[in-house]
């Protein structure tokens, strides 16, 4: 069992007993019963695996396993059959909005008996929406309290960021504007300095290295075909993607003037783009990219070759996905082209795609989607989402 399977059941252990008691099971419930699954799975070692925004560590003071296991709304939505105890978060986060928005105070009171009579719902259901929405920093402070009769909070004025949210990915979205805002402005600096690593030596125009790199990025040249590997390299760092450079780029030497060579020059590709992986989303992936300074239709030669290193490095990296990108600097429609079950072909349209996102996330799903797996469907509904997001860039075309 491989450590996602262990964080999916160890979510899903927490989660089933809160639904069906309303209230969170101790560590010490969630360690025998993971333990009765598999005697490998230990409780505290899985806690400690999870992303930031989850769910509570487990305790280091004393008697730890009498402590609450506690899910986050973000872990509690991986969860299965969760779609019920989601939806009345949501509709209890709209009666905040209205609360703050009708109220004559600046920090409105909310009671547990106040969201009972509003969503009408069973005692269980408002004992555990009132615990679910005890431990999410943007709504309010609540009090200690096992039972929503006895559970109060107090609205801040920052609740009116969620008016109209209509899903929790929307929720959480809203939720984490300022970090999603703080991550665009660092990506977008980065562009810049990108610039000035690509400006004329002794120049300041940025401007004019941005240009620079772009033309590396998106036009052909055969004679130096490296500077698109070194330019993806570049824009996928942009992005925050780890990346392994296996090119190999000359220069002249300091003393003799002789012409050195450096890097690995690994055969078949040049970078492998790396993601080590979410829990409950995504494996460890390593993609194997290919870069073709080139418009010519992608040979059927380079693709055979790719798709067999790919299997030579997924018997290297057990556990993870590994698949091949051939990076073409055209648009090939042929059909042989088109959604192959083995490689990935990058085109011209996806290069300018990587270029241009203001953020990692709307990448993401390109990136990491094996070739078995990105049909044309999957691929329209990616070009909508980040069409949809890069409204600027597009209406400049």
């Amino acid at each position: 069992m491989n450590l996602q399977d262990r964080q999916r059941i160890y979510l899903q252990t927490i989660f089933d007993y809160f639904h069906k008691h309303a209230e969170w099971p101790t560590y010490r419930y969630v360690d025998k019963t993971l333990i009765s699954i598999d005697p490998n799975i230990d409780a505290k070692e899985i806690s400690q695996s999870l992303p930031n925004g989850f769910a509570n560590n487990f305790p280091s003071f004393n008697n730890p396993l009498d402590a609450p296991a506690v899910l986050w709304i973000e872990a509690i939505s991986r969860c299965d059959n969760s779609e019920g105890d989601l939806e009345v978060f949501i509709a209890a986060v709209h009666f905040f909005v209205d609360v703050v928005y009708k109220s004559e105070e600046d920090q409105p009171l909310v009671t547990g008996a106040d969201l009972k009579n509003h969503l009408n719902m069973t005692d269980d259901a408002i004992n555990r929406v009132v615990k679910m929405i005890s431990v999410e920093p943007r709504l309010c402070s609540a009090t200690s309290s096992d039972s929503y009769e006895t559970w109060v909070c107090r609205l801040d004025r920052e609740v009116r960021r969620f008016y109209g949210v209509a899903s929790i990915d929307d929720y959480l979205e809203r939720r984490d504007k300022e970090r999603i805002t703080a991550r665009q402005k660092a990506t977008s600096q980065v562009t810049t300095l990108l610039g000035h690593m690509y400006r004329q030596p002794n120049g300041d125009d940025f401007e004019a290295g941005i240009a620079t790199w772009i033309k590396n990025l998106t036009e052909p040249n055969q004679q130096t075909g490296a500077k698109l590997e070194v330019a993806l390299l570049n824009a996928l760092a942009r992005l925050g993607v780890p990346t392994l450079f296996g090119g190999n780029i000359e220069r002249i030497g300091p003393n003799s003037g002789s012409v050195e060579q450096s890097g690995p020059s690994t055969p078949v590709f040049d970078l492998v783009a790396l993601n080590f992986g979410v829990p409950m989303v995504y494996p460890p992936t390593a993609v194997l990219i290919s870069c073709k300074s080139t418009r010519n239709q992608p040979k059927d030669i380079e693709i055979r070759l790719l798709s067999d290193e790919s299997a030579k490095v997924r018997n290297l990296l057990p556990g993870w996905l590994v698949f091949g990108a051939l990076v073409n600097l055209g648009e090939p429609t042929a059909d042989e082209f088109n959604y192959r079950q083995d490689v990935r072909i990058w085109t011209q349209s996806d290069l300018r795609a990587l270029l241009h996102a203001k953020e990692y996330r709307y990448v993401a799903q390109f990136l990491w989607t094996p070739p078995s797996q990105w049909k044309k469907d999957r691929e329209i509904m990616w070009w909508n989402e980040y069409i949809a997001q890069h409204r600027d860039f597009f209406s400049g075309e």
